[in-house]
């Protein structure tokens, strides 16, 4: 077994490196006591938290059919929701010392699947009747080992430890499982935090920047009348903009097999190439209600493709022979899924957004298609909502987060003229604008760019009553004269 050693020490340890949006970057490795887990089983009632072992399992216990699965958590209590993270890599260790029979294929294929748990759970008393909930929202696979004793060093769990540190409320650890818990004698077995030997325990690498770069984010997500998405498809009949669902795929239907491609755009003109962009994030929601069976990679891989739209392109009337040309400069790769119903959230598309604000003219959304189209392997597909669908909350969303504002450059002598009080506060706030002859128009975001506030008052002084939400930051945009001023608001 081969085992790359590294230096851990308990807990967490920073490694000052290069410099990012003017910012030093920032390692840390979890791992030690940072770290709680514990194995449950069907077949178990009592709690196993001293296990050596993390098992993901489909086994017999005393002649019972049983199920097995780990769980892991990391104390991220040290990374904040402001912090970028850069990358972060998962790395698993096969245990040498187990009594089970390790990384198994006796039954079939023993794939692995890393889910986020959201509800919090106790090493001690975790048991497989009070396991905690968990979400499949950029899960990640654990592909079959080549061999028993195979070790997992650096799996890419960035989107997921993204997912933590943005929403901390619903985020407690890993769940480790097999793919398919249907067939016998299967099995993953990794050294656990209580193995004896340190250098097999769990880890976790983290990268990140220290703040958000950003002292505004701007959320866009589409609806019916405002937004601009479609499909075409190389055989067969196409719906374009009254469907709900963006769909890329290689299919076989009654005329053939057929590649089927997805357009959308958002309307980016407030931003210009003044504006100080430092992060975008695109959101894709499965939808549960679509006619098209949901991601599906039977017939082999699904890799996803974010490109650069160069020509101009009507919803209305776009079909395979007329759609757009796209640029091959910083496409953006999706992970092959096989899991059905899985959300694709805050890819980071920064590149291709400043491609498209520095480009205009030939900058048009985004096309999605799979990055291997070829007719071998059809029947695969990625399906997603679209900004028609019923469910508003399901519709794409773009996140850009600049500094200054939402985008707009602030005149200062203005900025000067507006008083908040008290602030921080526990979200009554008065605000007040020492020169306002005309209607003031005003709105709130909270730290993901969703607006929670519009209005307009007349006036000098309003009142701003935030005490029903959550504690943390928010915007307050004031628009006056077509001049925006945004304040950062602290709701404790």
């Amino acid at each position: 077994m081969k085992v790359r050693i590294k230096i851990y020490f308990i807990g967490i340890f920073f490694i000052l490196s290069s410099v990012l949006y003017a910012q030093d970057t920032v390692s840390i490795v979890f791992s030690g006591q940072s770290v709680k887990d514990a194995y449950i089983n069907i077949v178990n009632e009592e709690p196993d938290a001293t296990c050596p072992s993390l098992i993901a399992s489909v086994w017999t216990h005393g002649g019972e059919f049983g199920t097995g699965r780990s769980l892991i958590g990391f104390d991220f209590s040290e990374l904040r929701q402001n912090y970028v993270i850069l990358d972060a890599r998962l790395s698993l260790y096969h245990n040498p010392t187990s009594a089970h029979i390790g990384h198994s294929t006796l039954g079939g294929d023993n794939t692995g699947v890393i889910f986020r748990i959201i509800e919090s759970w106790n090493e001690n008393t975790v048991t497989w009747a009070n396991q905690p909930a968990t979400t499949n929202t950029n899960a990640i696979i654990i592909p079959a080992p080549e061999t028993d004793d195979a070790d997992f060093l650096d799996i890419d769990i960035t989107p997921i430890i993204r997912d933590m540190i943005r929403h901390p409320e619903s985020s407690d650890g890993f769940m480790i499982k097999l793919f398919s818990e249907d067939t016998l004698y299967r099995s993953l077995v990794f050294a656990s935090s209580d193995h004896p030997d340190e250098t097999l325990h769990p880890s976790i690498e983290i990268s990140f920047i220290v703040d958000l770069p950003s002292d505004s984010p701007y959320a866009i997500q589409p609806d019916n009348e405002s937004g601009k998405d479609a499909f075409v498809s190389s055989v067969g009949s196409t719906l374009k903009d009254n469907n709900q669902n963006l769909v890329a795929s290689v299919w076989e239907y009654d005329e053939g097999w057929s590649v089927v491609r997805s357009f959308l755009d958002f309307d980016l003109s407030q931003f210009n190439t003044e504006t100080p962009i430092t992060l975008a994030e695109l959101s894709l929601f499965h939808d549960p209600n679509a006619i098209v069976e949901g991601h599906i990679n039977n017939g082999g891989s699904n890799e996803l493709l974010l490109s650069r739209i160069t020509e101009s392109w009507n919803e209305d009337n776009i079909d395979w022979e007329n759609q757009p040309s796209v640029s091959t400069e910083n496409i953006v790769t999706l992970p092959s899924s096989n899991i059905a119903n899985q959300d694709f959230m805050d890819i980071d598309v920064t590149n291709l957004i400043l491609d498209m604000i520095a480009n205009k003219n030939e900058s048009h959304g985004f096309m999605l298609s799979l990055n291997n189209e070829s007719e071998f392997g059809y029947n695969r597909n990625v399906v997603f909502a679209s900004s028609n669908h019923a469910i508003p909350e399901l519709r794409p969303r773009l996140v850009v987060y600049t500094r200054n504002s939402t985008g707009y450059i602030e005149t200062p002598d203005l900025t000067s003229q507006v008083l908040i009080y008290p602030n921080p506060g526990k979200g009554d706030f008065k605000v007040a604008f020492s020169d306002s002859e005309v209607p003031l128009k005003y709105r709130v975001a909270d730290s993901f760019g969703q607006m929670i506030r519009v209005g307009t008052v007349l006036g000098t002084e309003f009142r701003l009553d935030l005490t029903l939400q959550p504690s943390g930051i928010y915007y307050l945009t004031l628009i006056v004269n077509d001049v925006l001023i945004t304040k950062k608001l602290m709701v404790f």
